[in-house]
C-alpha cells in the first residue's frame, strides 16, 4: 500500500518510511490525479481541511509527528511487514541495499566504521545507514504502533 503525505507532513512521511511503508511526500495534492482509477489507490494523509475530496483522505489533527503516527496507527498497522522495517531511505523512499563494510569506510565516521559491521545504502542518494542507538528508540515506537 502506498501512502502520500502532503507538504505539512514531511516528518510523518519519514516515520512511515522507517516502518517500511511506501510513503511519498507531495507538496501538491494534484499528485492524486495520477492514481485515479487504480484498483488500490493510495491513502492521502493531510492537514488540509478544505478542498480535499479524495476518497482515501485521512485528516491529521496533531502537529507532533509521533502523535500523527499514532493517529494513523489503525490504518497503517495491516500494511507493516516486520521484515521491511528500517529498510527504506528516509529521504528518498527507496528500498535500501546491503553494502560491504569495506566499501563505505570513507562515507561514515571512523567510530561508526569500527563500531558496526552491517551497513545499508540508498541506491538513489547514496546515504549510508547502520543500526545505531536510534534503532533502540525506534523499537519502542514500533512496539507502540504494533500493539493492539
Amino acid at each position: 500500500m502506498k501512502f502520500i503525505c502532503d507538504a505539512m507532513l514531511g516528518k510523518l512521511a519519514k516515520y512511515l518510511r522507517i516502518l517500511g511503508l511506501d510513503a511519498e511526500y507531495a507538496s501538491n495534492p494534484a499528485i492524486l490525479d495520477r492514481y485515479k482509477g487504480e484498483a488500490e489507490p493510495p491513502y492521502f494523509l493531510t492537514k488540509r481541511l478544505k478542498g480535499i475530496t479524495y476518497p482515501k483522505a485521512v485528516f491529521i489533527k496533531s502537529d507532533r509527528p509521533r502523535d500523527q503516527l499514532l493517529e494513523v496507527k489503525e490504518i497503517i498497522r495491516p500494511f507493516i511487514n516486520r521484515e521491511k522495517i528500517m529498510n527504506r531511505c528516509i529521504e528518498c523512499n527507496v528500498e535500501l541495499a546491503d553494502i560491504c563494510k569495506s566499501d563505505i569506510e570513507q562515507y561514515v565516521p571512523e567510530f561508526v566504521f569500527h563500531q558496526y559491521s552491517l551497513f545499508r545504502i540508498c541506491p538513489q542518494c547514496r546515504k549510508v545507514y547502520w543500526e545505531g542507538s536510534h534503532a533502540v528508540h525506534m523499537g519502542d515506537l514500533i512496539r507502540e504502533i504494533m500493539e493492539t
